[in-house]
């Protein structure tokens, strides 16, 4: 709980920081593909049960603004939905978790007219709004009964960082780039396996590919 009141403390001291007005209004949508690490005893007892662990596929959306340049650094603080969905565990397996989340982008970038190409710190809180499994026919009952007590109490709040970078084109196109860490659980794994509180520290990391519209 201190670590979430720390993050959304970072993240009004950065709004006041730029405390600049509007240069307009982001509509961003993209690709993640988020990996999900696993602890070794939930990894022992998934390959037990003939169940691999898969990556997640997804997309997220969202709207926000940026504001005017400052020393080459702008703010972009955005409001977005973001679904990693995919076969999680074995063949037919499907479970997906829904966020949302209040990203705030930290660029810094070099103006040259036509285009401008910037680095890019991104800061984040979530709160999962839905956990979703879909099993399988094939799969076994004991398979089953893993599955779901393993998902079946997620964490509601996330919070992490990503860095990256991309371009900005003509003050109307962005296309960004970034590698981002969850720093918080994804799921809570005490009704099953006792010496595991959670699903390992870096829970979720993943590569997200955006590209935005500016107005």
């Amino acid at each position: 709980m201190k670590k979430i009141l720390l993050s959304i403390a970072v993240l009004l001291v950065s709004a006041v920081w730029f405390n600049a007005s509007a240069e307009g209004i982001v509509v961003k949508a993209g690709f993640n593909y988020t990996h999900l690490d696993l602890t070794q005893p939930i990894k022992d007892q998934a390959q037990a049960l003939a169940i691999g662990a898969r990556n997640f596929s997804g997309f997220h959306a969202g709207i926000g603004y940026q504001t005017e340049e400052l020393a080459g650094f702008t703010l972009q603080p955005e409001f977005r939905f973001l679904s990693n969905k995919g076969n999680a565990f074995g063949e037919g397996n499907t479970w997906s978790l829904n966020y949302f989340e209040l990203p705030v982008n930290i660029q810094w970038g070099i103006d040259l007219v036509a285009l401008r190409p910037f680095v890019q710190l991104s800061p984040y809180i979530g709160y999962n709004i839905r956990n979703t499994l879909r099993e399988s026919k094939d799969t076994s009952e004991p398979a089953k009964q893993f599955l779901k007590n393993l998902t079946s109490d997620p964490s509601r709040f996330s919070y992490g960082l990503g860095i990256g970078g991309g371009i900005e084109l003509m003050r109307k196109f962005q296309i960004t780039a970034q590698y981002v860490w969850n720093f918080g659980q994804v799921v809570n794994a005490k009704q099953y396996i006792d010496n595991a509180t959670n699903v390992s520290r870096d829970t979720a990391a993943g590569l997200e590919i955006s590209i935005a519209l500016m107005f």
